[in-house]
């Protein structure tokens, strides 16, 4: 069985397509993590049997979410040309469709995907990151092979007709 990279290992090669990686703002965490912090003091403060174990908890919570997200190294990926960013999608496949993307990836067809059928969950997914404006769109199918999802096709990259029919079948 040939192995193939995952979407994630293949977009941080994407220079040639115009993909940058953006490092995410911490500016939004930090000030949750002041506000957590802002409120603890003052539930500590105020003499209250209502507000006071409330005002902590939820500026324990409030901080803690701040903490996690501020650790988190979040990275997002722009499409150079329009500077949109590309949004992840997961879709889930029935088998038989599944072995109509391989088809359509190997003829590099995409037009016949609009007929597929979304499942609820199945052992065979679509993961897709694209533009909203369907400029370009990077897909792949996995397999699930226990314990984990498992590459099935190489990445493929999609623009213009081709990256908006596989934007129709993702938003349908």
């Amino acid at each position: 069985m040939e192995r193939f990279k995952l979407i994630e290992e293949e977009i941080k090669e994407m220079e040639s397509q115009q993909i940058i990686s953006v490092k995410t703002k911490p500016l939004y965490w930090l000030v949750l993590l002041v506000v957590g912090i802002v409120l603890i003091v003052l539930g500590v403060l105020i003499d209250s049997e209502i507000t006071t174990p409330l005002a902590v908890v939820i500026g324990f919570v409030a901080a803690t979410v701040g903490v996690v997200f501020l650790l988190r190294k979040s990275v997002n990926y722009i499409y150079k040309p329009t500077g949109k960013r590309l949004k992840r999608y997961k879709i889930y496949l029935n088998p038989s469709d599944a072995k109509k993307v391989v088809s359509c990836i190997n003829s590099n067809t995409f037009s016949g995907m609009k007929g597929m059928k979304k499942a609820m969950d199945s052992g065979h997914l679509i993961e897709a990151r694209g533009t909203d404006d369907g400029e370009i769109f990077l897909l792949q199918l996995l397999e699930y092979i226990p314990h984990d999802f498992v590459p099935s096709s190489p990445v493929v990259v999609l623009h213009g007709e081709d990256a908006k029919s596989v934007l129709e079948f993702v938003k349908s």
